[in-house]
């Protein structure tokens, strides 16, 4: 063991309960910041830390196992600011080579086998269309895909380490496979994939307490060989997401309990506090900042939003309440995400849960969600579910001072939504039977001719619908 100063991108690991930070450095070696270190709030210059940032350090050094364990005399530096993320107004084509761990010699061996790997990735004709890659497609709205011709998946029969063995230390896993891998397909193929995926044999999983870890922000993800690891397509997206930035998402006070994405537990596509930051969706026409400015007290604006899995475009309402007290508090300020969620399509998997034909809101922290992109690139904003608004209803939310209406449908999963924000009471803000008067009745058809007139008579025009798919007009809205 030697003190040692180490530079390079400090990155995070996706691990449950457990804080586990690494630097990876030039050549991409993953080296762990062992004793449960965990860096501070700003370097020693004052200059905020956070994932992605380039940073040097001084630590014990452990040559046999690649290990790192800062103490009381660690100086910690930021190099430079996490640069700015590569999904904003970008399609990606990812090249992904997939790795089987296989340890036949430590008792450890795969049994899953390329083919198989190639399927679920692809699809059961390898083009794209099924499997994960027509999700990600799906997901995002075509933003964000797997390269179908650089796909490859690769069985790599090596040795372990006892790192691997006993606490299933991915960053082992990946030094270890890196080198056998490159041996195999050589080092000039190894470097050509953009992202790296390892899937761990299943005997491991007695030592391996996740279904799948990533390394955020970074390129690398890791899979059991398990239900709910490779064989969920939620999870792999999950894991693959997290490699561009975004951290899981919350309910109810606990991490992973929405489940309403797959950042969280759920089978469907992430959430409008993710699509968006993913640079997937955009917000409805005059909804991204919705503040004081925009919302006056005791008067509504109304919005007509398409249920997500329709389409990226103007899906969703992003709510700034500068209005509160607390707003600028960095820990307490938030902001809100809104959008419709339906269980058809790629989120059919929202069926028979809270989230579904309904109006679901999100909060997250504001001081990071405002600063994003040029601050808090990869930081966790805490994206949060806290409530649904069912159609033709309505939801006073106290701590924001915000009504939110379902309306009614205008079209296919397609809703109109309005917003209110009151002083002291909701009931300053206007009734949902006033924002949505419901259209006359249809006159009612003529009685039938008698038989005798029927010849004579011009073909009957038809009867109009019984309610028409587009809005009604708006009564005026009355002013507190």
């Amino acid at each position: 063991e030697l003190r040692k100063q180490i530079a390079g991108e400090l990155v995070y690991i996706t691990l449950d309960n457990v804080d586990q930070w690494l630097i990876r450095d030039s050549n991409g070696v993953l080296i762990p910041l062992m004793g449960g270190y965990k860096p501070p709030k700003t370097d020693s210059q004052g200059i905020p830390v956070s994932p992605g940032s380039a940073v040097q350090l001084d630590c014990i050094f452990t040559e046999a196992t690649g290990e790192c364990t800062p103490d009381d005399l660690t100086t910690f530096t930021v190099i430079s600011y996490a640069p700015a993320p590569s999904t904003l107004e970008k399609t990606i084509f990812q090249s992904l080579l997939v790795m089987v761990l296989d340890y036949p010699d430590c008792g450890f061996p795969a049994t899953t086998t390329e083919e198989e790997i190639r399927t679920i990735y692809l699809g059961p004709n390898g083009d794209g269309k099924g499997g994960l890659a027509e999700k990600y497609t799906q997901c995002s709205y075509g933003k964000f895909n797997l390269n179908i011709t650089a796909f490859r998946a690769v069985r790599v029969t090596h040795q372990c380490s006892t790192p691997i063995t006993t606490t299933c230390a991915a960053w082992a896993m990946s030094i270890l496979a890196d080198a056998a891998t490159k041996a195999l397909i050589g080092p000039a193929a190894f470097s050509s994939f953009s992202h790296y995926t390892y899937i761990v044999p299943p005997g491991l999983q007695p030592v391996c307490p996740w279904s799948g870890l990533a390394i955020l922000p970074g390129r690398q993800t890791y899979l059991q060989t398990s239900a709910n690891g490779v064989y969920r397509w939620a999870t792999v997206m999950q894991e693959a997401i997290h490699n561009y930035g975004l951290w899981h998402s919350w309910q109810n006070g606990t991490e992973y309990d929405d489940y309403s994405t797959a950042m969280g537990r759920g089978d469907a596509c992430p959430n409008a506090a993710e699509i968006s930051r993913m640079g997937w969706a955009t917000p409805a026409v005059g909804g991204d900042q919705l503040n004081s400015s925009a919302l006056l007290p005791g008067t509504a604006r109304t919005f007509t939003l398409p249920a997500t899995y329709l389409t990226g475009n103007n899906n969703y309402l992003r709510v700034t309440p500068d209005w509160l007290p607390v707003y600028n508090n960095t820990l307490m300020g938030r902001n809100l995400y809104i959008a419709v969620r339906v269980a058809k399509n790629v989120d059919s998997g929202l069926s028979n849960t809270i989230y579904a034909s309904k109006v679901n809101i999100h909060e997250v922290n504001a001081t990071m969600d405002n600063g994003y992109p040029a601050t808090f690139t990869n930081s966790d904003r805490k994206i949060q579910f806290i409530n649904t608004v069912d159609p033709m209803s309505q939801l006073a939310m106290g701590a924001y001072q915000l009504v939110v209406y379902g309306g009614s449908w205008v079209g296919t999963d397609t809703l109109r939504v309005h917003l209110c924000r009151f002083l002291t009471s909701p009931s300053e803000c206007p009734s949902l039977s006033t924002l949505e008067v419901q259209p006359p009745p249809p006159t009612p058809s003529p009685r039938p001719p008698s038989p005798s007139a029927t010849s004579r008579m011009p073909p009957p025009r038809p009867s109009p619908s019984p309610r028409s798919l587009s809005p009604p007009p708006r009564s005026p809205v009355p002013t507190p």
